[in-house]
């Protein structure tokens, strides 16, 4: 069983331009208490339905949610749900009548009540009867109504029980914080490997050959490093997985081998099932999961990495020593699988929880932890490509906030993962959308919410029904509040009112500068203008372009900035061009291409834009006789067109059209037409 990597505590950052990630794995000592309540707790509940076991506790006796999460998990090899057993419940409460009457499981019991109900109460109970009609049904099996609905519901999953079990054979006993500890780290290791396009190991061939030789015989002839790289190569090939190798040397023999594994990135079906493999191959190469020795002794391995996959992005994943030695050579090869529990009416989040023998569980989502947030990220993407997102950029799972320490001394600190980060020039706002709570996960969100309080870079989204129940730290940040869905329109109207830049975006204007450009490239296009002017709306453009505008240069919305006097030679330059080809008009798109052929600076320009430069022309003038046909013509040669059209049309005889405008005259009152038909809708379907 495995974990999903997107549950693990991890720490992200950028090194040199590249991606990293750093995996919490469980070091020497370290939670070892909080593993011990862990355990304390699941035996206090051996023998008690699911319904005693609380999410909440086993949070709160962790501490950080994602480690008791898997910690949980871990505990699935030792403890498991199990069904109870009929007859043994039937023969606590001390009852013979289901027996003699052939019922043998709560699946026979709710058929014969269903067919009870169908005999007696017509297929139907209210609630008024219910109870009556379950009294003496259960009078007919000599059992209690109590009795009767616990029987019912004996096979569901909230009525299993908590059992301890051994999957390896040994003596069945309670685990040990280290033996929890290191399979919760096996655990972490194989979720990296499973979502990994490839790893590296680079091997120190001298220390390799050392490790083979026994200390009775330290100069011992070893099989060399032939051995080493049939070994590997065996391995690879066993198990299915691709391979490379390559050497580097001083001299001869080689001294440093890098292996690469790669992982499910060129194959087909489910990257699962060939990260599978890798991991395998890993365990096998590292001696972990397995009983023997290491094929790799740790000695031999001078680095170790990993090229990792999730969110749509790739991280670097470092193994160096210290983590190899987490990864004991005595733990069985039976990893923990991480099963899903999403409960729509908890907000659609997504919850890890051990696996109980249920049917009804559905995998989480790979990029979002809810639709929620899914939904936004597809809005808000969708507001950026069209450049209506204010300037925002958006980031999923952003670096996590380290919580102010609560005294001055040193003490752990606690981490605040938001869920997504907006990014506008020197910006940066954390948003968390709250979604899924119960009274102690409120209380804890509360809790580091309020720590965070000084802040004033977090957003938070709440929906309308929980407004409630974050009053007391509604004063502390901006909210957005939501009902169902996270409209991303309104998420922007807040951050507007949360930021207001504008005054120091104008400031930074360098009006000069964006003068001179105009004069010597003539013309800014809109899209240009955003960037040269810090405008991020169009309503913000206006009022920025007002410090640039003079005498010499104007601005139109649309358009963007121009230099009056190029504007006006560019007109004349057109026109004439128009006059010396003896055409008074020209479609659309072949006057476009003429733009951009006459001025290369209008080559990278839009359709929309090289219009309105020419709209702005007296000379010239934009008809569109429909939707797809627009021709550009010269000032006053539509009314000569319309005269010559109206001759013309005087010869054209009188169309039958002009006779059928006619017919749909209004009668007049009490006009009776008797040699007319009523007119009769034919059958459509006939």
């Amino acid at each position: 069983m495995r974990f999903s990597l997107q549950d693990i505590k991890k720490h992200v950052q950028k090194r040199g331009g590249e991606l990293t990630v750093s995996l919490h794995f469980l070091r020497p000592g370290e939670m070892r208490a909080e593993i011990a309540r862990l355990i304390d707790y699941h035996e206090k509940l051996l023998g008690q339905p699911q319904r005693q076991f609380s999410d909440d506790d086993v949070r709160a006796l962790v501490g950080d949610y994602r480690i008791a999460h898997c910690l949980a998990a871990t505990l699935s090899r030792w403890y498991n749900r199990r069904a109870c057993d009929w007859d043994e419940v039937l023969q606590g409460i001390g009852n013979t009548g289901l027996s003699e009457a052939g019922i043998a499981s709560p699946v026979q019991l709710r058929l014969a009540l269903y067919d009870y109900v169908n005999e007696h109460h017509a297929g139907f109970l209210d609630a008024g009867m219910r109870q009556e009609a379950l009294e003496r049904f259960a009078a007919l099996y000599h059992l209690t109504a109590h009795d009767l609905e616990y029987l019912l519901a004996l096979d569901s999953d909230e009525e299993a029980l908590l059992v301890r079990e051994s999957n390896t054979g040994a003596i069945n006993r309670a685990p040990t914080p280290d033996e929890v500890a290191a399979f919760y780290n096996s655990g972490v290791f194989e979720a990296a490997l499973f979502n990994a396009s490839n790893v590296h190991f680079v091997i120190d061939c001298n220390a390799f050959l050392r490790s083979q030789q026994t200390p009775d015989q330290p100069g011992a002839q070893t099989a060399g490093v032939g051995a080493v790289i049939k070994r590997l190569c065996y391995l690879a090939r066993k198990l299915g997985v691709y391979y490379d190798l390559a050497y580097e040397s001083a001299g001869n023999p080689p001294t440093l081998l890098h292996l690469t594994l790669y992982g499910p990135q060129e194959m087909t079906g489910a990257p699962q099932q060939y990260g599978l493999r890798l991991a395998r191959l890993c365990r096998m190469l590292l001696g972990y999961g397995v009983q023997g020795n290491r094929n790799l002794p740790l000695a031999a391995i001078t680095q170790a990495e990993a090229t990792i996959h999730f969110l749509q992005r790739s991280y670097r994943f470092s193994m160096d020593s210290s983590l190899l030695k987490l990864l004991p050579s005595d733990v069985g090869a039976q990893f923990i699988a991480p099963t899903w529990d999403a409960d729509s009416s908890k907000g659609g989040r997504n919850e890890l929880r051990p696996y109980t023998g249920g049917h009804n569980r559905v995998p989480t989502n790979a990029i979002f932890d809810s639709s929620i947030e899914q939904s936004f990220a597809e809005a808000f993407s969708a507001l950026a490509q069209s450049s209506g997102a204010d300037g925002w950029q958006l980031e999923r799972e952003p670096e996590p906030i380290l919580l102010p320490s609560s005294s001055g001394e040193a003490s752990s600190q606690g981490i605040f993962i938001p869920d997504f980060a907006l990014t506008r020039d020197q910006h940066r706002i954390y948003l968390e959308i709250l979604g899924f709570w119960t009274p102690s996960y409120r209380e804890r969100k509360l809790q580091k919410l309020q720590q965070l309080a000084s802040r004033s870079d977090i957003l938070l989204a709440i929906p309308g029904e929980a407004k409630a129940a974050f009053a007391s730290i509604a004063s502390n940040f901006p909210i957005v509040e939501y009902e169902g869905q996270l409209s991303a329109t309104e998420l922007l109207k807040t951050l507007r009112n949360h930021i207001d830049d504008f005054a120091d975006r104008l400031a930074r204007i360098d009006t000069e500068e964006v003068r001179r450009r105009v004069m010597q490239e003539g013309w800014l296009p809109e899209r240009t203008c955003f960037e040269v002017l810090h405008c991020y709306r169009r309503s913000e453009l206006a009022q920025a372009a007002e410090r640039v505008t003079g005498e010499t240069i104007a601005f139109t919305p649309g358009v963007g900035l121009y230099d009056k006097l190029w504007l006006e030679h560019l007109g004349v330059s057109f026109v004439e061009w128009l006059e010396e080809s003896g055409r008074h008009t020209l479609p659309l798109t072949e006057a476009l291409r003429e733009m951009r052929m006459r001025l290369p600076a209008l080559a990278e320009g839009e359709d929309a834009n090289i219009e309105g430069l020419m709209s702005l022309w007296p000379s010239i003038q934009i008809r569109r006789n429909s939707i797809f046909e627009a021709v550009v013509e010269l000032a006053g040669s539509s009314e000569e067109g319309d005269e010559d059209q109206g001759v013309d049309q005087e010869s054209i005889p009188k169309k039958t059209v002009r006779e059928r405008r006619a017919a749909y005259k209004k009668r007049p009152a009490g006009a009776i037409n008797l040699t007319s038909t009523p007119a009769t809708q034919q059958d459509l379907w006939g």
